[in-house]
This record gives structure tokens, C-alpha cells and sequence, in this order.
């Protein structure tokens, strides 16, 4: 914590990622940028054909290629070979990171309850309140105007992001990453309809539980459950503005792009990965290894692992293929129908 990023060179990323260095290992590397913006003493990657034209800027800077790549220019480029560009990357961006490395500090205007339990190795930002209870392990950033209610636990080494809202209970793991204005822990939509067409509320007793790894992404709502807990499990990645349901259960290591819902009391299967804008109805079983595409719908149980489903309501992505090959000729296929018929 507290790195001075200035001192990273070409020499100290290649060893962090057992790459072959080609160049000037002492060149100093200053932060990240896009291989098209040839901004000097930078780290960038080379990952796709369609963007060898800019790898030869003007400007001295470090360059990922892939091991079977050969370097048409050296002269002022260093690169690093490496076996996968993209993996290589994510392990690098840590270091540059100017919040995964704050120096660690409580402002003077935080609240943090006298029975808190804070961790002497945290950041807590300027008008961040911490409730009675609260567990906060070593190595937490909490950014400005978080609210950390009564009960919750935050992991060692997670940061959350400036106006998330974590309620009563909940309980975020280790290097969890949880960005601007997600709400976890809020009631569910349970509403009980009454015989004169009224609704009376149903209190949610449950709580949240977020296992280690996770990111969940900004404007991002997670629903306590009513009687039991909504689960997260390992290394689950959410996109921004997603929302899961009371009660729901996402499996390990799944990843749900931006605008999808998954109803109340839903499992979703490890290793799945859902598009933009997918819509699960509630208490449904998703088998693992499920691949959905955006702006899908399922309407029903998920059995088969490793398959890819697509459409509204949801159906094997080959099949909806060749049925929209179909579809998309109806009103051709209507009008020779009509022909013949007057004939």
C-alpha cells in the first residue's frame, strides 16, 4: 500500500509476470493507456491483428505481445513477451491502481460507532458512517458516503466505492470489489395481495451473504431474503445496474452483464454467464456452465450443464437461430401462400 507507481520499470513488470523481455528493462513505467494513444512511459497490450498499426508510435513505452508475436521495430518500443496478453494485463493493472494501493486513513469526518470493530490498517473516506457491530478486517477501503449499518462484516483487502449502501447484516468477503451506489441488503419486493386489491408488506428477516472475490457493479441492488439469505458465492463479477432478488443464489465464478434481473429465490449454476438485459423468473434452477445471451428470457428450469440458450422465453441458441431464419421470412412465406392460394 502506498506504492510509488514512478518506480515500476520495463524490468520489474516482466518479472511479475514471468514474461521475455525485449528493449530497455529500465525504462520507467508511469501508468497504463490504449495502444492507440502512444503516450510515452505507459504500459499497453497488443491482443488483436487489427491493431498492429499502432504498436509503432513515436513515443518510448512498454508493449504485452503474445510469445508467437515477432517485433517488426525495436528501436524505441519494449516489449514483453508473455503466454496470455489479456491475463497478463489483470495481473498488472493492480499496480497501478491508485486505489487498490490508497495509504491508508480514517478522515476526520467519518462516524464509526464506538462499537465498531475497525481494523487499525483501513481507509475510511470523509462522511462515512459505521454502525454498532460492524466488522471491518485489515486492508478495507471504504471511499466517501458509504453507509455501513449495524451488524455488517467487510473481508480483508475489499474496497467499496464512494455511496454504496450495505444494511443491516450483510456480509461482504475477502477482496471483494463493490462500486458506486450499488444497495445491498434492501427489502425485497414482497407484497401480499389482499382481498380489496391492497398490499401489505412482508418484512424481510434474511440478509445478504457476498463470499470472497466478488465485484459488483455500480447502481447494482441486492435484496435481502425474507426468511433466509440472498448468497453470492466465489468470484461471482456483476455489471453495473443488475439486480438479484430476495433469496436468490448465484454459484461460483458466474458472470452477469449489465440490465439483467434474476427473481426471488433463483439459482443460478456455477460458471454460468448471462448477457445484457437476461431476465430469470423466480424459483428457478439454472444448470452450471450455462451460457445466455442478451436480452434472453427463462421461463423454466435450466437441467442440461454447457449448453447456450437464446430468445424469449429461452431456447437452445442453435435452435433459435435456425428459427429466426425462419421467422424473418414470414412475410414472404405469407405472400407465396397467397399467391397459390389464387391460383
Amino acid at each position: 500500500m502506498g506504492q510509488d507507481q514512478s518506480a515500476q520499470t520495463a524490468g520489474d513488470i516482466s518479472n511479475k509476470v514471468d514474461g521475455t523481455l525485449i528493449g530497455d528493462p529500465s525504462l520507467e513505467i508511469k501508468g497504463l493507456s490504449s495502444i492507440e494513444s502512444d503516450k510515452a512511459n505507459t504500459l499497453t497490450f497488443f491482443g488483436h491483428p487489427r491493431y498492429e498499426k499502432h504498436i509503432y508510435g513515436k513515443q518510448e513505452r512498454v508493449v504485452l505481445i503474445p510469445r508467437t508475436y515477432v517485433p517488426l521495430d525495436v528501436k524505441h518500443i519494449t516489449f514483453i513477451k508473455v503466454n496470455n496478453v489479456y491475463q497478463a494485463l489483470s495481473r498488472l493493472s493492480q499496480f497501478f491502481d491508485a486505489q487498490a494501493n490508497a495509504i491508508y486513513h480514517i478522515s476526520e469526518y467519518a462516524v464509526i460507532s464506538d462499537e465498531a470493530q475497525v481494523s487499525s490498517s483501513v481507509s475510511i473516506g470523509h462522511f462515512t458512517a459505521i454502525e454498532a457491530d460492524a466488522s471491518i478486517a485489515e486492508g478495507v477501503v471504504i471511499m466517501d458516503q458509504v453507509k455501513v449499518s449495524e451488524g455488517v462484516s467487510i473481508g480483508a483487502g475489499s474496497i467499496i466505492h464512494s455511496g454504496v449502501k450495505l444494511l443491516n447484516g450483510v456480509s461482504i468477503g475477502k477482496r471483494c470489489i463493490i462500486y458506486p451506489n450499488a444497495v445491498i441488503g434492501a427489502d425485497g419486493f414482497g407484497h401480499i395481495p389482499m382481498e380489496d386489491g391492497s398490499y401489505t408488506k412482508l418484512h424481510h428477516h434474511g440478509s445478504v451473504v457476498i463470499e470472497d472475490d466478488v465485484e459488483i457493479g455500480s447502481n447494482a441492488c441486492i435484496d435481502r431474503g425474507a426468511l433466509g439469505d440472498t448468497i453470492i458465492r466465489t468470484g461471482v463479477k456483476l455489471d453495473n445496474l443488475v439486480h438479484i432478488a430476495h433469496g436468490a443464489e448465484i454459484g461460483a465464478n458466474v458472470a452477469i452483464a449489465a440490465q439483467s434481473g434474476i427473481s426471488g429465490s433463483s439459482k443460478i449454476g456455477a460458471g454460468s454467464q448471462l448477457g445484457g438485459q437476461v431476465g430469470v423468473i423466480g424459483h428457478i434452477s439454472i444448470a452450471p456452465n450455462s451460457k445466455i445471451q442478451a436480452q434472453s428470457g427463462i421461463a423454466g428450469d435450466i437441467k442440461e450443464e454447457n449448453q447456450k440458450w437464446y430468445g424469449y422465453p429461452g431456447i437452445k441458441y442453435f435452435n433459435y437461430l435456425r428459427s429466426f431464419a425462419i421467422f424473418k421470412r414470414l412475410p414472404e412465406l405469407l405472400e407465396r401462400i397467397r399467391r397459390l392460394e389464387e391460383k
